[in-house]
């Protein structure tokens, strides 16, 4: 094994992934074998059909052409799918996911066409050639790594026991949570961060606030404001627009969290408790804001991290206590809940 695979692998480990045992593997291989001789299905009874008959006619050829047809558009899905998924009808069914070793992401189309070419010339050793390249799963002890996966450089892995590579917001706040080993997971933070009466809390220790609505538990403050709109026709707003339909105004400072507290020094902070019930959220999670016409984030240095994805990109996680400008359409991750920041221009 390579210093990059035997890295990654070792990653894999920390992060929580487990590998795919060699009965589950192997089920997952039965499976799409079984669907492609499905696919086989009318050819058979064309077959049938010219044994009773003894001549060749219309019915079998058409039976034949369209199960020549079936298994190409199933092979084409079956590329598609192990390649911007990791997954097939099998793996599907057996909760089995691939991923490439460096970075953990799809395998892409490239490795998985490599390895179903290796895997194809295999059949020049009827029966023998194509189970070896199955079973050789069980050659490799410690990952159930197979030949097929070697050639590829991709891992197999069960996400009913471990971490999901392809969910790549849940595989980023644990990149997140490994690159903070020391942090406190009682929340014992200060009062911007998570205080150490977290342990207790409880959604009878929020204060009462006017329930805004679907997700959001209240929005309190004191003399908080909007920020100034430029002298100009139009008005760029931001606004955040959450999981739950909620929909949030963003005004000059605020604060998100499970039960935010503001700082001593400014009384003009927009204070959003959110529901969240997988307690992912800390205390006081999030500042955010307008400086002008853009919209900003800053991590407060929260227990799980606060995660950005942008369009058509991987999500990645906000650096704590760092402003971050959005853009509009990005969505922000915070705990279990998320929200995406829009922007409109208005007239004033």
């Amino acid at each position: 094994m390579d210093v990059v695979s035997a890295a990654a692998l070792a990653r894999s480990s920390m992060l929580g992934m487990h590998p795919a045992e060699a009965r589950l593997r192997i089920w997952s291989y039965l499976i799409d074998y079984a669907v492609s001789l499905a696919a086989l299905l009318p050819a058979g009874i064309g077959y049938v059909i010219f044994l009773v008959t003894g001549h060749y006619s219309t019915v079998p050829l058409v039976l034949s052409g369209v199960s020549a047809l079936l298994l190409l558009v199933y092979l084409v899905v079956l590329l598609m799918m192990n390649s911007r998924k990791g997954s097939s009808p099998g793996k599907a069914a057996m909760r089995l996911r691939a991923t490439r070793l460096d970075p953990f992401a799809a395998p892409g189309f490239g490795r998985i066409l490599l390895a179903s070419f290796v895997f194809l010339l295999s059949h020049l050793i009827p029966v023998i050639g194509p189970l070896l390249m199955l079973l050789s799963c069980l050659f490799d002890r410690d990952h159930r790594r197979s030949w097929l996966d070697k050639i590829a450089q991709t891992y197999v892995v069960d996400i009913r026991k471990g971490l999901d590579p392809t969910n790549s917001r849940a595989l980023a706040r644990t990149e997140y949570l490994l690159s903070r080993p020391d942090r406190d997971i009682s929340e014992h933070l200060p009062s911007l961060g998570t205080s150490a009466e977290d342990d207790i809390y409880d959604d009878a220790a929020v204060p009462a606030r006017p329930r805004s609505t679907a997700g959001i538990i209240g929005a309190q403050n004191s003399d908080w404001h909007s920020p100034a709109a430029p002298q100009t026709g139009t008005v760029r707003r931001a606004a955040f627009a959450f999981d739950d339909g909620s929909y949030l105004p963003v005004p000059e400072s605020g604060l998100i969290g499970r039960a935010p507290q503001a700082t001593e020094e400014s009384g003009n902070e927009l204070l959003v408790a959110l529901k969240d019930p997988e307690r992912l959220l800390s205390k006081t999670h999030l500042a955010f804001g307008c400086d002008g016409a853009n919209a900003w984030i800053m991590d407060l240095g929260s227990s799980n991290g606060t995660q950005v994805t942008a369009a058509s990109r991987a999500p990645r996680n906000a650096p704590p206590n760092v402003r971050l400008h959005l853009n509009d359409g990005d969505v922000v991750q915070i705990g279990s809940r998320t929200f995406r920041i829009t922007f409109q221009e208005t007239a004033k």
